[in-house]
């Protein structure tokens, strides 16, 4: 099975649309914004995050449920394809979900699509695993 994540909503909006046979979800989180320093989406990493948002660790849950979903279920795919642009905000952000997937031992394909975040597209396809 195949997910798409997208560098967050309004991408996930319009990919959604383009290939409406597919499954997207966002990530939408803004990794420029503080630090971190524990293993991504750990309990720690959790209220870390949640307190760089200015927020409780429930809202922040809820507000990265789609995402925090997958990971519960992330055994279950055979592929994943990121959809992020190229700016420093989505660099941060890949280089997050890159060791998140392989913080939770993620060996399957990975593919990651650099796009124009307003059209959805594709500048560059890279398989990065």
């Amino acid at each position: 099975m195949k997910i798409n994540i997208t560098a967050g909503n309004h991408l996930n909006s319009i990919l959604s649309n383009k290939y409406p046979s597919e499954t997207f979800i966002p990530f939408r989180e803004a990794m420029i914004e503080g630090e971190y320093h524990f293993p991504p989406f750990s309990d720690a990493f959790l209220i870390e995050r949640a307190n760089t948002h200015h927020t409780t660790v429930d809202e922040y849950k809820n507000h990265m449920k789609d995402f925090l979903t997958f990971l519960s279920h992330i055994t279950e795919y055979d592929e994943i394809v990121m959809w992020f642009g190229n700016e420093p905000f989505c660099l941060i952000n890949i280089d997050v979900v890159l060791k998140t997937l392989k913080d939770r031992n993620f060996t399957k394909r990975i593919i990651l699509n650099t796009v124009i975040e307003e059209t959805g597209e594709i500048i560059k396809s890279k398989i990065i695993q």
